[in-house]
């Protein structure tokens, strides 16, 4: 029973900021009518279907998407933040900051940190390998934010500073706190890390965000704070953006040597993240 209720507490977080989701579209769409309105357009059917498809083209695309990811991201922090805060005392950690932060604990969060993004990306030709079709899937779906438009400052933020902290309160601070009071730590780090994957929603950054869901967890686990494992995610899809738009551009396409070191320097990156992590897993036992 205790364990049913610890999954259904972590669905019903997930299903609120599906639901504030929904809700921003349904704003858009509104707003959408409301300027028919004030144009005195209203009764056109022409006039609303175009405005419609507008508003559909504006959501499904680049600024469009990033406006909603960031109100969303925005609420997420809002809402499951003060959630998370006036509950705090009700979850099994209590940070010690001092020790959360300690140089091992800062060597290990930035080595997962690079390592863990290289690691990803001998991942993601794994699958695109035997699963073409995931490849198309994530190529459509990076098109549709089109992070290379947008002012780099804007997007730092966005992807380093927002989105990480409120993920982290939902997923970590909220879903895998509530499933730790009821599994044990790989159980509860597993589970949670699915359900941040299946929450992107598309295959192939679902996989290695799963993946990465459960690391986060066992940073949060060992640090004893949220602020553990978002520093983590922070520095992760820090090192996306500088990887994808500053290192990969300066890199000669198709030369053997580079790719042969690149691929090298990744299947290097996933030993490390493993090595780390056990040695994480180990000072938690010891402690």
């Amino acid at each position: 029973m205790k364990k049913f209720k610890a999954l259904a507490w972590s669905g019903l977080y997930i299903g609120i900021s599906l639901g504030m989701q929904m809700v921003l579209s349904v704003i858009m769409v509104i707003a959408g009518t409301e300027i028919l309105i004030v144009n005195g357009l209203a009764g056109n059917r022409d006039a609303y279907v175009e405005m419609m498809n507008q508003v559909k083209d504006y959501l499904t695309q680049g600024s469009g998407v990033l406006f909603i990811t960031a109100l969303l991201d925005i609420m997420l922090v809002v809402v499951f933040g003060l959630w998370y805060y006036f509950r705090e005392n009700r979850y099994p950690f209590r940070p010690n900051y001092k020790k959360a932060f300690s140089k091992d604990h800062i060597l290990s969060i930035v080595v997962l940190a690079v390592c863990g993004q290289l690691a990803t990306e001998i991942l993601i030709m794994g699958v695109s390998a035997v699963f073409p079709w995931m490849m198309k899937s994530y190529e459509k779906y990076n098109d549709l934010f089109q992070l290379d438009t947008a002012p780099p400052v804007l997007m730092l933020l966005l992807i380093c500073v927002i989105g990480p902290i409120g993920e982290e309160i939902l997923f970590r601070g909220m879903v895998y706190a509530k499933l730790r009071r009821a599994f044990s730590i790989w159980p509860a780090a597993i589970i949670s890390g699915l359900l941040f994957g299946i929450y992107h929603m598309n295959w192939i950054q679902g996989i290695y965000a799963s993946l990465a869901g459960i690391v986060f967890a066992i940073v949060y686990e060992k640090t004893q704070t949220i602020w553990g494992s978002c520093l983590l995610h922070m520095l992760f899809n820090g090192c996306t953006y500088v990887l994808e738009y500053g290192v990969t551009p300066l890199l000669p396409e198709g030369s053997v040597v580079v790719s042969s070191v690149h691929i090298l320097v990744d299947v290097i990156s996933v030993i490390v993240v493993i090595l780390v992590v056990k040695h994480l897993c180990s000072r938690r036992r010891e402690g």
